[in-house]
């Protein structure tokens, strides 16, 4: 059968434009629900105007109950360690502390161990990393609360900083309480394996001053583990293996494993433990406001509680493109998302937008912490009297960079409390 050339020309280009209608971008624009309106009303009623940090207590509750009730199926109790870098405010950790009854911490810097240990006089303190010399000595010389020393767990990881503290120890005449990092396959540091920890308990019966306090076995590796065969089931095995082995070598030394701290966990992890676990203890801090990065299987059940609200500074119809002005209609029109641009209140948070639905941080512009460009269609309905929400990838180090948590009740519609924050560390 004979195909004439205009057939086929006009046959090419119904093909073409149903090629391209296929693959050209849809709306993925919406406007805030229903819960981030009430949050938006909240903030204006309240008369903030500047960029926040949320926590939606009655989310951060739920969490709470979730950790208790995981904790509590268990036959036998298992405390928990709160970890400060994850939860840098005073009245949020005393909050937890008075849900969870726990005077236990973990802290991962000089200045926060300052705070907290002064702020909890019954508190006990491990610390989450090993660290420096020169850092350890300075504080001992010069921390006026040397009533915490006997509550404070140094974390050692190698014979090398075992007999670096064991010289602090001789230098100050004062004895040092030491926790033994365990690789227990996140091989980020530690001991590596028994004979390893066997060395280190020998080296440390030379220094009378040095007080062996525990062991510590980090792995957050599990839970990002893939479930393929039974990768992530042998990784556990591996964790409660060495944890298993190191505890038996424990008491072939002469020590008591069950007065000791025998620390593990974290909040990718802690329900693993809540089913079986050679630890006494579990450190638990970001599952309590769960941001982004922590939507794992093992915390299913746990709700995000922490926002950052900021305001929407400039709202333009043709989200232009400096240079390129050009193509703008031809970028507008292919697709409908790039056709609204917001500038917001700042940005450049470790964190990414939430609501409303469909916002997009702009390739071209690249980032920025004054005015972030994000880019949108006109179904997000947006204009200058808003809010853009975004969702924390991370609550360390994003908790201090906004002043006093807001502690907000959403069904109510009212601010509940306001959190201070600890100064910014590193």
């Amino acid at each position: 059968m004979n195909i004439s050339r205009r057939t086929a020309i006009a046959s090419g280009v119904v093909g073409a434009v149903a090629i391209t209608w296929g693959i050209k971008p849809t709306d993925h624009g919406a406007p805030h629900n229903d819960y981030f309106k009430k949050l938006t009303q909240l903030l204006t009623s309240a008369g903030i105007a500047q960029p926040t940090l949320l926590i939606d207590q009655q989310r951060f509750d739920y969490n709470i109950q979730q950790v208790k009730q995981q904790l509590t199926e268990r036959k036998s109790s298992l405390p928990i360690r709160l970890v400060v870098k994850s939860l840098p405010s005073l009245p949020l950790l005393d909050y937890l502390a008075k849900a969870l009854n726990t005077q236990r911490f973990m802290v991962f810097n000089m200045p926060m161990l300052s705070t907290v240990s002064e702020h909890y006089p019954q508190g006990d303190f491990l610390l989450g990393k090993p660290m420096a010399h020169l850092a350890v000595s300075e504080w001992l010389k010069n921390t006026d609360n040397q009533q915490a020393l006997p509550r404070i767990q140094w974390l050692v990881d190698s014979l090398e900083r075992l007999k670096s503290y064991a010289m602090i120890a001789q230098q100050l005449n004062k004895p040092m309480r030491v926790n033994l990092e365990l690789d227990v396959g996140l091989h980020r540091g530690g001991f590596a394996d028994i004979n390893a920890l066997k060395a280190a308990l020998d080296l440390a019966k030379q220094y009378p001053l040095l007080q062996i306090s525990g062991l510590m076995g980090y792995e957050a590796h599990v839970a990002k583990m893939p479930t393929l065969l039974n990768m992530q089931a042998n990784a556990w095995q591996t964790v409660q293996q060495t944890l298993y082995q190191a505890i038996q070598l424990l008491k072939e030394k002469g020590y008591t494993p069950e007065t000791m701290t025998i620390n593990s966990g974290g909040s990718q992890t802690y329900t693993l433990h809540a089913q079986q676990t050679y630890a006494n203890e579990i450190a638990i801090g970001t599952a309590f406001v769960k941001p982004s990065d922590f939507d794992l299987p093992t915390l299913s059940q746990h709700q995000a509680a922490s926002f950052i609200a900021t305001p929407v500074l400039k709202v333009l119809d043709h989200a232009l493109i400096p240079a390129l002005e050009w193509a703008d209609g031809l970028r507008r029109w292919w697709d409908i998302n790039n056709q609204r641009g917001y500038f917001i209140h700042g940005g450049h948070w470790l964190a990414q937008p939430e609501s409303p639905q469909g916002l997009a941080l702009s390739g071209v512009y690249g980032r920025s912490s004054n005015q972030e460009l994000l880019l949108g269609s006109p179904t997000q309905e947006l204009t200058t009297e808003d809010y853009v929400f975004f969702r924390p990838q991370q609550s360390e180090a994003v908790f201090l960079q906004f002043g006093d948590i807001v502690v907000v009740d959403a069904k109510a519609g009212k601010i509940v409390q306001r959190w201070p924050v600890f100064p910014a560390s590193a």
